[in-house]
């Protein structure tokens, strides 16, 4: 019986070994979407170390990864350090094949695996500047999730897509960081938060926005961007690590004013104190830089919610003109 013990201690062990050895030595390949041979080097090597130094710090315990400018700029380096200070993380694979996507003046390499925590597995997004540094660190969308918005035939650009996608990105981070100053400027001013009981829904509107509920749909409670804003800031002071999940996404652009669409997706909330598996509706507008703001945001229970009284687009009518001043 000890010597089985001793037996299984040392397997344990040598596994233990093992693992740490691939985490610390990691392979990072370009295999397409760039034709920049010294940038496509420089991301090559900057990814790898960036890695290393990740799956360093967290397993010698270090309070905070330990960063080269060399290969990461100071805004990456608040990107990580934010995350990981809700949680620590590594990357789990020894090996990395993945294509560069470029957009505008930037490079963007999605698909890192990485662990946070004990066992959540989330992919991550790295972009990257014109001389190959690491300028961006957030959490990506679910692959297929991400393919199916892109790819999606509609008559939404792949542009405004992809932009779409971006947000949906930054802000889940966001939440799973509980960034609120972050969280704030995604939200109008003036954004109507529906959650739980409305009794007058003749009250609900904005200055652009208001209200087409059904019957059915009566019975939930409004809140002001200020309110909802202090109470998820309370949300956040009370829990520790936050697991968030998008599932099931679907954005629809307005007919009658093209700078709004409305997004659809299923949020699935998990901390040790409390779970919930939610509908999420926002509409939002693109300003004229081209980043979305919102102007509602709806949740409702997954499952106590008919699908005939989930809200969408038709429940909310806007103002005359494409934007909001």
């Amino acid at each position: 019986m000890i010597r089985n013990l001793l037996f299984l201690t040392v397997i344990q062990i040598f596994v233990s070994l093992t693992c740490i050895s691939q985490v610390t030595r990691i392979s990072f390949k370009i295999i397409g979407g760039i034709e920049d041979g010294i940038v496509k080097q420089n991301i090559e090597q900057n990814t790898s170390q960036l890695l290393i130094k990740i799956n360093e710090a967290y397993i010698k315990g270090y309070e905070l990864p330990r960063f080269d400018e060399k290969f990461v700029t100071p805004s990456g380096v608040e990107k990580i350090t934010d995350l990981w200070k809700d949680s620590h993380f590594y990357c789990s694979a020894a090996t990395i094949s993945e294509n560069v996507l470029q957009k505008d003046d930037l490079y963007q390499i999605r698909n890192i695996p990485f662990v946070f925590g004990n066992s959540d597995k989330f992919d991550i997004v790295l972009e990257y500047g014109v001389d190959g540094r690491i300028d961006d660190f957030y959490i990506a969308l679910e692959a297929h999730q991400y393919k199916s918005v892109l790819d999606a035939t509609s008559v939404i650009d792949k542009t405004r897509r992809e932009i779409i996608l971006n947000f949906l990105e930054n802000l889940r981070t966001s939440y799973v960081k509980k960034d609120i100053k972050y969280i704030e400027k995604l939200y109008s001013d003036k954004a109507l938060i529906i959650t739980g009981k409305v009794l007058k829904t003749q009250e609900i509107s904005t200055d652009h926005v208001q209200n087409n509920f059904t019957k059915n749909q009566i019975e939930y409670q409004v809140s002001t961007k200020s309110e909802y804003i202090a109470k998820l800031n309370n949300v956040f002071n009370s829990i520790g690590y936050l697991r968030l999940d998008f599932k099931n996404i679907e954005v629809v652009k307005h007919r009658k004013h093209p700078n709004f669409y409305g997004i659809m997706l299923q949020q699935i909330w998990d901390t040790q104190k409390y779970r919930d598996d939610g509908l999420l509706f926002l509409l939002v507008q693109f300003k004229e830089n081209e980043n979305p703001i919102i102007w509602v945001r709806t949740w409702q229970d997954a499952q106590k919610t008919s699908e005939n009284d989930v809200f969408g687009l038709h429940n909310f009518k806007i103002s005359a003109g494409d934007s909001v001043k």
